[in-house]
């Protein structure tokens, strides 16, 4: 299994908690690593690094990667048809998820997954099918996967954000309701935000939603 190529920053020594960003479909890890100087502020001993995806994007484009294939748009492709995806990609990110765990000498609760789009899809699943609970999952303009869906069980259940824009054109706002529901029948601790206006996309509105997600988690 070939490891990951990685985008990071880092300027402390000794980081107390680890923050992993999971980019969209058709994107890499570059695209995200920048939210590093806005979480930063929340959790200064942090080390952020944001993988690239472990497919090369069926669009074509180079330097573009998915965590599976979409051919055809999301609300086309049955889960069946992308169940063998996201357990391949979800067993290749849990290693490289604990390979930098290991590096950093930290246990899974010093980490926050935040994931956008199709990285979101894999922030949510990953989460739930770790044998240890996560610090917590920032969810924006995702859509949940629940891993019995897929034939896999919750295993933990980490405290979750759900950040999603009301006129979200890819990911419409009806998977943040199914997403809420889903979470709230399965009894997840969790906090869900919506904005009117935003499409697929983060703003600052959902980044200040993100941060108070944090603190509120490390306090």
């Amino acid at each position: 299994m070939s490891e990951l190529k990685f985008y990071e920053y880092c300027d402390v020594k000794n980081p107390k908690y680890l923050v992993i960003f999971l980019h969209g479909y058709g994107a890499n890890g570059e695209n995200l690593i920048n939210l590093s100087y806005e979480f930063k502020k929340i959790l200064p001993e942090a080390h952020f690094i944001s993988p690239n995806a472990i497919q090369p994007w069926e669009g074509g484009f180079p330097n573009t990667y998915q965590w599976f294939s979409l051919y055809g748009g999301i609300e086309r492709k049955t889960i069946d048809a992308i169940a063998a995806d996201i357990k391949n990609s979800n067993k290749i990110l849990a290693q490289f998820i604990n390979n930098q765990l290991a590096r950093f000498n930290l246990t899974p609760e010093k980490l926050f997954l935040i994931g956008f789009s199709q990285g979101a899809m894999m922030s949510l699943y990953q989460g739930m099918t770790m044998p240890h609970k996560l610090a917590g999952i920032i969810s924006f303009s995702g859509k949940l996967i629940l891993p019995e869906t897929l034939g896999e069980k919750i295993i933990s259940k980490p405290e979750i954000c759900l950040i999603h824009g009301e006129s979200d054109s890819v990911l419409p706002i009806e998977h943040f309701f199914d997403a809420k529901k889903a979470l709230s029948e399965k009894d997840f601790i969790h906090e869900a935000h919506s904005f009117p206006n935003l499409d697929h996309s983060i703003d600052i509105n959902g980044i200040r939603v993100a941060q108070k997600f944090i603190k509120k988690t490390i306090t």
